[in-house]
């Protein structure tokens, strides 16, 4: 979310927040820094203590503490260690003191052992984003991906590539928590020494490969039906983070799927947490593992189509005319125009043959290693995926996310089985008997089981305030944050 919002920033700074992007273009943005902010609120342990050694004093406050940050802040090579530009902005120490206790109880995993340069507060307004950092052993401060892992990057260029009545809601919607002059936004301002964040050398590389997607639409129309809610105070970011994480991961397992001969997003079949295991259990545990192993496949599939099926190539192989290193240079040559292959990955058997197995043997492991591991701390990060009752991982949306759901699809009270139609039509959520009955095998389907399942799932919301049980038994699905219903 984070990261998404500090290119969406960076984007809105340069005259382009989502302007439509293109594969194999440079989608370059700055991301600030704010390491005047950061040394204030992360690397300033001592400042509480000082004010309570100097009796309130101010001016000995302001002096100690001052020579304090003078020793230990890092600001980088743009800036200076000297922080007295403050004592011009409050009118005492104490206030600097309450302002800074106030920011710190907005930070994101307070407590956590981070260190300062990735410990972030929640953007209550632009100067509130900046980028992760790393703190050099030598001195000194770089740009790491380790915090900020392209995810949010991904997440902004699926937006960019929705159609444009939904990325103009989007930039309407987005604009007002981008807006610098905003109350709660002028009160980081006054941290810092000039009338904005300083900014970090230019980030781009995150690579989107499809011009249009079926995810990047739903995606879009999902957040800006959150942003028109119009909550105050940036409130609706807690209701887009969720939904950030599983369109990410719903455009993975869509897009694994199409390759692998499949049609839009796989059957996801969902557990409303039960009090022990039934076939709903059972079924959404296939459901995930099905899903889980479609990744893999597609890999096998792109390079069976990309690699193994391409007439060129095979006529380069198999021609008599070419000596092996010959033949071995074309493949690599093919790959690395088709899939992306990093320089530095070294395939170097003795044929053309051999290479190509290692390289389908290297293809799978960075799947397994890599993608395949960001995609099970998307799906629960995001509150899709669970261990809750068990030792597996299946399909068990969390409270928040069911909350986010409908925050995102209800304007007008919707009959329960009309909304579970909904659920399933756009994201292939299956929760409730009539969707399970010929999507799930008849071996893990239960009728029964699947009623008790929707039944949980109607008393979730109504114990969420997210519906109402009629007096002729009849369940409503509302959205109490929408003004229009």
């Amino acid at each position: 979310m984070l990261e998404f919002l500090g290119m969406a920033e960076g984007m809105h700074r340069a005259g382009a927040l989502f302007e439509r992007t293109r594969p194999g273009e440079k989608h370059v943005y700055e991301a600030q820094r704010s390491l005047q902010l950061r040394n204030i609120l992360f690397k300033n342990p001592n400042m509480e203590e000082i004010l309570r050694d100097s009796l309130e004093h101010d001016d000995s406050a302001w002096t100690a503490w001052l020579k304090d940050m003078a020793e230990n802040a890092s600001v980088g090579s743009t800036l200076t260690p000297d922080f007295s530009y403050l004592r011009a902005r409050f009118d005492s120490f104490k206030e600097l003191v309450n302002v800074v206790k106030l920011l710190r109880n907005i930070a994101i995993d307070p407590g956590s052992d981070r260190a300062w340069t990735t410990q972030f507060i929640f953007p209550i307004g632009p100067a509130a984003l900046y980028e992760a950092l790393f703190e050099k052993k030598g001195g000194g401060l770089e740009s790491t991906r380790r915090v900020f892992t392209r995810t949010g990057e991904l997440a902004y260029l699926m937006l960019s590539r929705a159609s444009e009545h939904v990325r103009s809601r989007l930039r309407k919607g987005l604009l007002p928590s981008l807006d610098p002059t905003e109350s709660r936004n002028k009160l980081i301002l006054r941290l810092l020494s000039g009338s904005k964040p300083e900014l970090g050398p230019a980030k781009s590389g995150t690579y989107l490969p499809y011009v249009e997607h079926p995810a990047y639409d739903r995606m879009a129309t999902d957040i800006a039906s959150i942003l028109e809610l119009d909550l105050p105070n940036q409130d609706s970011f807690q209701y887009i983070q969720p939904l950030l994480g599983l369109h990410i991961y719903l455009y993975a397992v869509e897009t694994a799927n199409n390759w692998m001969g499949g049609v839009g997003i796989p059957n996801i079949v969902c557990e409303i947490l039960a009090p022990r295991s039934d076939l709903v259990r059972k079924a959404a545990l296939a459901s995930y593992m099905d899903n889980d192993g479609l990744g893999l496949g597609a890999v096998r599939a792109y390079i069976e189509k990309i690699v193994l099926a391409d007439e060129t190539l095979q006529s380069a192989l198999q021609s008599t005319d070419l000596d092996d290193i010959s033949r071995r240079e074309a493949l690599l040559e093919h790959l690395r125009e088709h899939c992306a292959l990093n320089k530095d990955i070294t395939l170097q058997p003795s044929d053309s043959a051999t290479m190509l197995k290692e390289f389908c043997a290297k293809a799978e492991n960075y799947y397994k290693t890599y993608t395949a591991d960001g995609l099970v701390g998307i799906g629960t990060g995001c509150g899709l995926v669970s261990r809750r009752g068990t030792s597996r991982l299946r399909y068990a949306p969390t409270d928040e996310l069911l909350r986010c759901l409908v925050l995102a699809n209800v304007t007008t009270p919707i009959e329960e089985t009309a909304f579970l139609r909904l659920l399933f039509d756009r994201y292939r959520i299956i929760i409730g008997p009539l969707e399970a009955r010929g999507a799930v095998p008849p071996s893990i389907f239960d009728e029964t089981d699947f009623k008790k399942n929707r039944d949980r799932f109607g008393q979730h919301l109504i114990g969420l305030g997210l519906a109402r049980r009629m007096s002729d038994a009849c369940t409503y699905v509302i959205n109490p944050m929408d003004k229009r219903a």
